[in-house]
């Protein structure tokens, strides 16, 4: 064997089982998989693109909408009515909040026109509220405007004085009374912010005795097992030029049984009709002729186990003082 030439087909045999036929196979699949990746990528890339074949560009023109908040932001001693006003040129409001450090919103409504906002009522005295408005121009783009101010500190204040008391199971005559701590001179302002509801619904109207004293109750008296609510938002209400309320209070009540006594100062008698049936008819004695027993629908408003009976209370001039007086009623 030594020096024996290789023949050409031993050398082409090996040569076939190297790297003919069996390489080809690969090689296609390889380039078909080269093919189709690319192709994959050109169908995204072209919707992209959209139909022109060109990139979609984001509109990131500036809205023409203006957002307007009074007070300025920073604001302080703002008047707790009429200074907080919110609107909108070159577009519509669609979002107005305004809230207190404690998260407290503001009622309000925004105007069918979308071009201003108002609060329902008025603010509180001596408090912070941020503001959030956006608002949206003709292209539906929007512009939002953050502030805060800061409502004044009152140097005069009012409160008022509540019967009944929160919890109270009362009788079906008692009214909401509320006595002011000063005169009021704006009664309007006053009853806007109070808000007197019962269960079952029953419409509640208000009345003024002077300038300091403000009642509440239906037409005819309550139903037995009422529940009443008072909200007293006093709190910034201007009840008399420099003078504003200072509270802000919610209380409950409960009307109990029905019981109403009917007196006839003439024939000296009361009856005593409970839950629809009589159940007294007492003998009893009024006013003499020179000081006659005032006549009308009253209400027992107090009673007491022990009280003293001084006719200097209700404007006489010492006619009577009688002390100890047991099952006294107001």
């Amino acid at each position: 064997m030594n020096g024996q030439p290789i023949s050409g087909a031993s050398a082409g045999a090996s040569g076939k089982r190297r790297g003919g036929p069996g390489l080809r196979p690969l090689v296609l699949g390889a380039l078909l998989l080269l093919v189709t990746a690319c192709g994959g990528g050109d169908t995204g890339a072209g919707d992209e693109k959209g139909p022109a074949g060109s990139a979609k560009k984001e509109d990131t023109t500036a809205s023409q909408a203006v957002v307007t908040v009074a007070p300025e932001d920073g604001a302080e001693s703002v008047a707790t009515s009429g200074a907080l006003k919110i609107g909108a040129t070159r577009g519509k409001l669609t979002t107005v909040k305004v809230s207190d450090p404690k998260g407290n919103a503001v009622e309000g409504e925004i105007a069918a026109d979308g071009a201003s906002w108002k609060p329902e009522r008025h603010l509180a005295a001596a408090t912070k509220y941020a503001v959030h408005a956006v608002a949206k121009d003709a292209e539906g783009r929007e512009s939002a405007k953050d502030t805060t101010f800061t409502t004044l500190v009152p140097a005069n204040t009012f409160i008022g004085h509540y019967t009944p008391e929160d919890g109270s199971t009362v009788g079906v005559g008692m009214p909401v009374s509320i006595n002011f701590t000063r005169g009021i001179t704006d009664p309007d302002a006053v009853e806007r912010a109070i808000k007197v509801t019962a269960e079952p619904a029953v419409e509640i109207e208000p009345h003024w005795f002077g300038n300091d004293r403000l009642d509440f109750r239906p037409e005819k008296y309550w139903a037995a097992g009422t529940k009443v609510t008072v909200d007293l938002n006093l709190d910034g209400v201007e009840g008399r030029p420099g003078v504003y309320g200072k509270q802000a209070k919610k209380v409950s009540f409960t009307i109990g049984r029905s019981q109403v006594s009917t007196v006839d100062a003439s024939a000296k008698r009361m009856k005593v009709v409970r839950d629809g049936k009589q159940i007294k008819d007492i003998p009893i004695s009024a006013g003499a002729p020179a000081t006659t027993t005032y006549n009308g629908q009253m209400v027992i408003s107090e009673k007491l186990k022990v009280t003293r009976m001084n006719g200097d209370t209700v404007g006489f001039g010492g006619e009577y003082d009688i002390k100890d007086v047991p099952h006294a009623m107001r």
